[in-house]
């Protein structure tokens, strides 16, 4: 019996003292917040009064000064960062204009108006190659043959390749321009051969 009362009679401070910790609340202490808002804002109300009056009488009177040290700090930070505001805003602009700019690229690129203007020209013109081609049968050797035939499955992949590329209208049309002006020469040559082979009535060489 005496050794429980004694383990509760040592407890017992300890007891207390977990039930006043949890207990406790944070109170502000009003005149430290004061003191430091007219520090940082150079504004507020330095309290208690007397305390100030009588301690630190000089700091009150200079506390709320533009030539105070924190105000004079408070201005040249406020004057040091306001370029770096404008440079901000300076490049919030130019993103906006970039983005602009981007936004109408890619409304270019998305529908392909080169080929609505050009693209029938381009296929009749390779489509009279190939029909060239064919005239060749039976005038020339198949190798020959299909080394035209080859020129003409790469015509058709440069157009395939300019469709799906990611090219503003008037690059587009460069590039079909360019496609249609090689085959317009290729197509000539193609015509002269086939003129020239007609002409001699080469026999078939196997």
């Amino acid at each position: 019996m005496k050794r429980v009362i004694c383990s509760l009679l040592f407890l017992l401070p300890i007891i207390g003292t977990k039930v006043t910790a949890q207990s406790m609340t944070y109170l502000p202490d009003v005149a430290k917040r004061n003191q430091i808002q007219v520090m940082e804002l150079g504004a507020g109300v330095l309290t208690p009064d007397f305390y100030y009056n009588m301690f630190h009488k000089n700091y009150k009177k200079t506390a709320y000064l533009p030539t105070s040290p924190k105000n004079s700090l408070r201005m040249t930070t406020y004057l040091s960062s306001k370029p770096q505001v404008e440079f901000a805003d300076s490049i919030e602009a130019d993103l906006k204009s970039r983005a602009k700019i981007e936004a109408l690229n890619l409304a270019d690129r998305e529908v392909d108006l080169a080929w609505t203007s050009i693209g029938n020209k381009l296929d009749n013109t390779l489509r009279k190659y190939r029909n060239n081609i064919n005239s060749l049968s039976g005038k020339t050797k198949n190798d020959e043959i299909e080394e035209w035939k080859s020129l003409a499955d790469q015509y058709d992949f440069a157009i395939k390749t300019i469709k799906k590329a990611y090219l503003a209208n008037s690059q587009r049309q460069k590039q079909y321009m360019t496609i249609y002006d090689e085959i317009c020469k290729t197509n000539e040559l193609l015509v002269d051969r086939v003129k020239t082979l007609t002409l001699k009535k080469q026999p078939i060489e196997s």
